[in-house]
């Protein structure tokens, strides 16, 4: 019999749902359900949802409930028929109506507890320290995802509960095309599972392998990844381990940038969850320095990715690691390897200038005369609510390990249609584990082990403006 463990992401001690709010500016769904107010007695209301943030207007009077990360469920009434449960413990909200379109929405706020119900695995795709990445089958459509799971017990240190929890909250930002998407998330009591669309056209790194790129598919596909950078950077969100590998080919032409572990929302005081983070040959010179940083890191890494594919080389490239990281460190590129057009070569050096207030953002890297030669300007591409999966996205294997710290709070059973108290996949994936653990091509990255790049989390920051300009003259 496997052992339980505690819940991770669920939210269990929430008494008071319900806080006196004014009018929502704007939200992604509205419509009017018949809600529960106390147990057993439902009021008609309109309900909007903005994020994470639930409201409820009611004889003109607005009301708001955090639903993050609360457990949901679907359930039946004998007059309204099927509705959906949110869940927070020994308390919870039941919706009745049409909910066909409010359901998708909360899926990417909610975790749900019924994965095997849903899914059939297929095949493990790839793994890493913590996790695997398993191809699947939704059982009702049967539309093959990519999921992303966590052995719980494996995820142990104090600190990194939150580090999954600011991980999801950043992919439920995301809704463009060029960007990772995911679709919903479930919690047994062994593992968690997060759903992605399934992407079998490969990674750059792949594509890079194979030959050297041309300079003009090379700047068609780094103006796709800096779109979706602007947009990511539009946000208040740094990504800070763009490299080849993290971006994917969702057909021959379209690229989608992923992994988003190390991800983190912009501070001005540069106190992150993870401050030095990344894989060495992609980082700004100012984030190995320990210096404060900001949103052009990601776009230094930008910078590696295209030189690397007009050249084929990375320009840090050494088989020792700690000369890479000092070359990387150094910030110091080798031109001569760059055969391209004075505009291209303008562009690339612009994103890869050492002092980072001379470097590009994304909005003027796009506004590059590069952009504009041929065909006119190239427009933005469009908000598509596509899902991005692969394997690659278990982890980054050059930096801090994400681990997480179980809650001390136990699942709640509530009564409903789909409540499980256990959830087989947990043996299944095990199992599987074990006979995969031989034969898999996709080597463990245990980061524990790993002697590649590893930075200090206790480096002290520079923190005044005068000092930062001061260790970047020239």
């Amino acid at each position: 019999m496997t052992n339980k463990t505690s819940n991770f992401l669920l939210q269990n001690n929430r008494t008071a749902l319900w806080t006196p709010c004014t009018k929502p500016t704007d939200s992604n769904f509205s419509g009017s359900f018949h809600v529960s107010q106390k147990l057993g007695v439902f009021r008609e209301a309109t309900l909007n949802l903005q994020g994470q943030n639930l409201y409820k207007c009611r004889n003109l009077k607005w009301k708001v409930c955090d639903i993050g990360n609360c457990s949901l469920e679907i359930v039946k009434h004998n007059i309204f028929g099927e509705g959906c449960r949110l869940g927070f413990g020994q308390n919870y909200i039941d919706i009745f109506g049409r909910i066909e379109n409010l359901l998708d929405k909360l899926k990417k706020q909610c975790i749900q507890t019924n994965f095997t119900q849903k899914y059939s695995i297929l095949k493990l795709i790839g793994q890493g320290t913590y996790g695997k990445v398993y191809r699947v089958k939704n059982k009702t459509n049967q539309i093959e995802f990519a999921v992303k799971t966590f052995e719980k017990s494996l995820l142990i240190q104090p600190s990194d509960k939150s580090a999954l929890i600011k991980e999801l909250d950043i992919a439920r930002l995301f809704e463009h095309q060029n960007l990772m998407q995911f679709y919903e998330a479930f919690e047994s009591e062994q593992f968690i599972f997060i759903v992605f669309e399934l992407l079998l056209g490969g990674n750059l790194r792949q594509e890079i392998k194979k030959q050297k790129v041309s300079e003009k598919k090379a700047f068609n596909n780094i103006r796709q990844i800096l779109i979706a950078i602007e947009h990511m950077h539009s946000l208040g969100i740094l990504h800070r381990d763009i490299k080849p590998e993290n971006i994917m080919f969702r057909n021959s032409e379209e690229l989608v940038l992923t992994d988003f572990g190390l991800a983190d929302f912009y501070r001005k005081d540069g106190q992150y969850l993870f401050t030095n983070c990344g894989t060495p040959g992609y980082c700004a010179p100012e984030l190995l320095q320990n210096k404060l940083y900001d949103y052009k890191v990601d776009i230094y890494s930008v910078g590696i990715v295209l030189y690397q594919m007009l050249t084929g080389e990375n320009p840090y490239n050494s088989e020792d690691h700690n000369q890479r990281v000092k070359l990387n460190k150094q910030g110091f590129i080798d031109w001569s390897l760059v055969n391209i057009s004075d505009d291209a070569l303008d562009f690339l050096q612009s994103l890869l200038a050492r002092n980072p207030f001379h470097r590009f953002t994304a909005s003027q890297a796009l506004n590059h005369r590069i952009f504009n030669l041929e065909n006119g300007r190239n427009q933005r591409s469009g908000v598509n609510n596509t899902l991005i999966s692969t394997g690659s996205q278990l982890s980054s294997p050059n930096t801090k390990p994400l681990q997480i710290i179980s809650s001390p709070f136990q699942s709640p059973k509530i009564n409903s249609l789909n409540n499980t108290e256990f959830d087989e996949l947990d043996n299944l994936i095990l199992e599987q584990s074990k006979k995969e653990k031989s034969t898999l091509n996709y080597p463990m990255l245990d980061r524990r082990q790993n002697k590649q790049f590893q930075f200090n989390s206790k480096l002290q920051h520079r923190s005044t403006k005068s000092e930062v300009l001061l260790f970047f003259q020239e």
